[in-house]
């Protein structure tokens, strides 16, 4: 092998670290710069981060609360804004091992920066790479895993293999979606074996790995026997194979998941869908085994989440399609080996360079600045999108970058600032949250007490509500569909304190 073919063949270390510090650059640039509003567990992952709180159970996401909590004790901003910090390292780290895995599969070092880079850019990686939230980890530890497992397959070296085992099994618990995976990789590794059963060392492998494996699982294994989440693994395999049956027997669903999951794929990848499926196509023709790798890994992630289409699951199918985000990394390396077979195409285009860089990387971008404009012209607000002081819903919704969202502290504070002294205030998740990292964090209003409201239809909001009723300030933090109203305004009057509402007792109750 000469000098240069040799060259070739070793790993673009430099390629590989460049473009993760240039992608951790982006996001740190854009990141949340303080508390965050939305659904709730921006701030309260924020706080769990910090205080180091884990939950009984895999469903407090132990993994990223003990993996973010030292970035809380960096000598820089404020608490929340490290705990961001934290997804926006994940994300690069993931961004370090799927240019590897490009590079492993293509050996192109063009075709895996701009598969990466299209990654970098696509709405839901960087969106979650500047929120203090679970889905960059869960891209770190999946990248890691069809790493490793590649690795394993073309070198036959065990270490691959037992470290893939390792970081598969305590990415359970980070979230339960991993777990969506797991057909890929078993007919990967048995398929792998099979081939190589005629080989003592293979064999000797095979028998590792199952000891390896039941060891590294053993923790999640008791976990879900003897945890408090193991009614909540039972009942969300329960409801996922419900969600099944009705895609199969409602074809309206079925379409109406598949075209809002190919509506996002496309916002994320507008122009780099085209070499996606090109390197699909040619994986599967040149590569079987990787390809059903890859192929199984995203289907399962996709099944799963096309599954809550059914009402039934008690969420809302559009504001769970982040969870497509583990398929989007398997899909940017069918976009690089797409980029390496087509890109010969384009040797006779002027500035062919910037032309392919334009189309992979700005062009999502430019997108991103638009698609809010025209989107405000034609809505009053995004459909089913709570609406809150301050914060541009479209903006909010469909650009990634967050570093201009700081108006969670400025309406929390404002909510502080109205209570009276040894007030009760008595709030949904969302706005609970912020109050709770305030009073925790930074110890404001220490005098007020902070209850969080049970879920709305629960019936239980009343009740609760005469628990303090008899204290002489009691507050609820909106009025939205998150309160039963009609059932609070049937017992008690409300009274608009802003940006709160005093709740007192009818005179004639």
């Amino acid at each position: 092998m000469s000098k240069k073919e040799e060259s070739l063949e070793k790993t673009p270390q430099w390629l590989a670290v460049g473009i993760t510090l240039l992608s951790l650059l982006l996001y740190i640039v854009t990141l949340a710069p303080d508390m965050l509003w939305g659904g709730g567990d921006f701030a309260t992952f924020q706080t769990r981060a910090y205080m180091l709180e884990i939950e009984p159970g895999v469903f407090g996401h132990p993994l990223w609360v003990i993996l973010a909590h030292p970035f809380t004790y960096l000598p820089i901003r404020n608490i929340a804004w490290r705990a961001n910090l934290a997804s926006a390292v994940f994300a690069a780290l993931a961004v370090l091992f799927v240019f590897l895995t490009a590079w492993h599969l293509t050996r192109s070092r063009v075709a895996s920066l701009l598969a990466t880079g299209a990654l970098v850019v696509s709405h839901t990686f960087w969106t979650y790479a500047v929120l203090p939230k679970v889905y960059s980890l869960n891209a770190l530890l999946l990248s890691a895993c069809i790493y490793l497992l590649l690795r394993w397959h073309s070198s036959q070296k065990g270490g691959y293999l037992y470290a893939f085992i390792i970081v598969y099994a305590i990415s359970q618990f980070n979230h339960l979606v991993m777990a969506t995976a797991a057909l890929g990789f078993l007919v990967f590794v048995i398929a792998v074996f099979w081939q190589n059963r005629h080989l003592p060392a293979m064999r000797r492998q095979f028998f590792i790995s199952i000891g390896v494996a039941v060891l590294s699982l053993l923790p999640y294994i008791l976990v879900l026997l003897y945890g408090e989440s193991s009614g909540g693994s039972v009942g969300t395999i329960i409801t996922f194979l419900k969600g099944l049956g009705y895609l199969v027997t409602t074809p309206k669903a079925l379409l109406i998941g598949l075209g809002w999951g190919v509506a996002l794929l496309l916002y994320q990848f507008p122009i780099t869908i085209i070499p996606g499926f090109v390197g699909l196509r040619q994986c599967w023709k040149e590569t079987p085994l990787r390809n059903w790798l890859l192929l199984l890994v995203a289907l399962g992630n996709v099944i799963f989440l096309m599954a809550a289409v059914d009402p039934r699951t008690g969420g809302d199918y559009v504001w769970n399609l982040h969870y497509y985000l583990q398929s989007y990394i398997v899909f940017s390396l069918w976009i690089a080996i797409g980029i390496k077979h087509i890109l010969p195409q384009f040797e006779k285009l002027p500035y062919k360079w910037a032309s392919v860089v334009v189309l992979t990387i700005f062009v999502p971008v430019v997108a991103y600045i638009v698609t809010p404009m025209v989107a405000r012209v034609m809505l009053q607000n995004v459909p089913g999108f709570r609406e809150l002081p301050g914060r541009d819903n479209f903006t909010f919704v469909l650009s990634p970058w967050k570093h201009t969202e700081t108006q969670a502290r400025e309406f929390a504070e404002s909510m502080l600032d109205a209570l009276p002294q040894d007030s009760v205030l008595l709030a949904d998740y969302s706005l609970w949250s912020m109050i709770r990292y305030l009073q925790v964090i930074e110890g404001q209003r220490p005098d007020v007490t902070l209850v969080r409201m049970p879920f709305a239809g629960s019936h239980a909001q009343v009740p609760l509500l005469e628990q303090y009723i008899s204290q002489p300030n009691v507050f609820i933090a909106d009025t939205w569909r998150y309160y039963d109203m009609q059932e609070i305004e049937a017992r008690f009057e409300v009274i608009p304190v802003p940006p709160i509402y005093r709740i007192i007792p009818k005179e004639n109750q």
